[in-house]
């Protein structure tokens, strides 16, 4: 009796394992499917945006797209003209792990042309921060070359434009932006300067994709 008990739960054990397994499946067919019905007029057919607001998705980290679209689909992300919100509530657990690991695979956009004095400026931000203000530096979550932490849910800065970086460093400046862990974001960008915040927006969007120089 005592055998046939723990074998049943064994059993046990193990479908309910392969239904979370089921439950966990990424679908990239489904995940490119959606992109091309909701987000590419807004975020490009490859998940890179023309428009200099709105942020580009492509290469970006999976669970970094996944965290901030639940944020969003649950009403509870900063959304001043509320379109990612209309668009998100609808999708379901397993469409946004669909289109954010199809988003995670495209290649990623190119850097921007900036201009050059002020990039060197922010590029000296970037690297070694402010230390008269308290300001840390970038790539320790960032990465040396913008590629963001996988896992981490520190963004991938490179391939954004200058414009969206400007203006999300002063939303959390402004702490309309909430949405960062540990107020990591908000306690930094609050102690820069909107000059600071200026040149390291443009030094950002100036990275170059790590694939094309490996």
């Amino acid at each position: 009796m005592y055998k046939f008990t723990l074998t049943g739960f064994t059993v046990a054990a193990l479908a309910i394992g392969a239904s979370a397994v089921q439950a966990d499946e990424i679908d990239l067919d489904a995940g490119e499917e959606l992109n091309n019905q909701v987000c590419a007029a807004c975020h490009g057919a490859t998940g890179v945006s023309d428009v200099d607001e709105w942020p580009s998705h492509a290469a970006q980290h999976a669970d970094y797209i996944k965290y901030h679209l639940e944020l969003f689909r649950d009403e509870d992300r900063w959304d001043p003209d509320m379109l990612m919100t209309e668009n998100a509530v609808p999708l379901s657990d397993a469409d946004i792990r669909n289109v954010a690991a199809w988003l995670a695979k495209q290649d990623p956009p190119p850097g921007e042309d900036v201009d050059e004095e002020l990039a060197e400026r922010g590029a000296e931000i970037y690297y070694a921060g402010i230390p008269d203000d308290n300001v840390a530096s970038c790539n320790a979550c960032h990465g040396p070359q913008g590629e963001g932490i996988k896992g981490g849910q520190f963004a991938r800065v490179q391939g954004q434009k200058e414009t969206y970086l400007r203006e999300s460093l002063k939303a959390y400046k402004d702490e309309n932006r909430v949405s960062d862990r540990n107020r990591m974001m908000r306690d930094t960008a609050g102690r820069m300067s909107e000059e600071d915040i200026e040149a390291v927006a443009a030094y950002m969007a100036s990275m170059t994709p790590v694939s094309e120089e490996d």
